[in-house]
């Protein structure tokens, strides 16, 4: 079986040869290291350019919107995307309980308008504000990314299946699923369509998605080895 962690923070990690080493050895033979602002950008460049399982991820986190100053990150990053094709775009998206929505809704768009404009996969943060989000989809409609992943989605079934019928979204699943509690989120992966599912651990140890993926299995009733193929087969896909 083998695994790709599509969000991590590997930027944050202790140490990250050892930890991709020990997550190599059960299994998980990529990951998608995502950035939250312009300060971890050359981090995030520096690890996927030194670890070939790696691949590289920049943008700005809707609580990191406060760290810009003026327009010059979106220059700056264009400029750094164009110059580096193999950089997808993320963590991005917004968050109702974090403040200033208006600039949270400005940033998000300039970098879903980059991910169209440039043909990369974008990861997408959403929380308590998929109103904002589905209005921002419908208006940009004819001009989105052809790959946009919902991030540690903990949305309900309905805005689940509008993402991928409307938008064509995939979904990925975190660390979040392993809690009983979350049953909202539960109900809405048994009816996540297969061929639309991710796995993550949006943090700095990939090896957490082995478990993930585990319940994932569990959820669909199918065996561990059967969802580990389907997935990896799904991650193939954006990359």
């Amino acid at each position: 079986m083998k695994y790709i962690d599509v969000h991590c923070h590997l930027q944050n990690a202790d140490n990250i040869g050892a930890t991709l080493n020990a997550a190599q050895s059960v299994g998980v033979c990529g990951a998608i290291c995502n950035a939250t602002a312009p300060d971890d950008w050359a981090r995030v460049r520096q690890i996927a350019r030194e670890y070939k399982s790696v691949r590289g991820a920049i943008g700005v986190h809707p609580w990191r919107i406060h760290d810009l100053s003026g327009d010059a990150w979106a220059r700056d990053m264009y400029d750094i995307l164009c110059d580096n094709p193999d950089l997808m775009i993320g963590e991005c998206g917004l968050d109702k309980f974090h403040p200033d929505m208006s600039q949270q809704l400005n940033v998000f768009n300039t970098q879903l308008q980059m991910a169209a404009e440039l043909g990369r996969p974008v990861f997408i943060h959403c929380v308590g504000a998929w109103d904002k989000m589905f209005q921002i989809l419908k208006s940009r409609k004819s001009h989105l990314p052809m790959i946009m992943v919902a991030h540690a989605f903990n949305g309900s079934a309905e805005i689940l299946t509008r993402l991928i019928n409307e938008y064509n979204f995939y979904i990925s699943a975190s660390p979040m699923i392993l809690d009983n509690r979350r049953t909202r989120l539960l109900d809405a992966m048994r009816g996540a369509p297969i061929n639309r599912i991710l796995i993550e651990s949006d943090g700095t140890n990939p090896a957490d998605v082995i478990s993930v993926a585990g319940r994932v299995a569990d959820i669909k009733n199918v065996a561990q080895s059967e969802i580990a193929d389907i997935i990896y087969k799904n991650t193939i896909g954006i990359l």
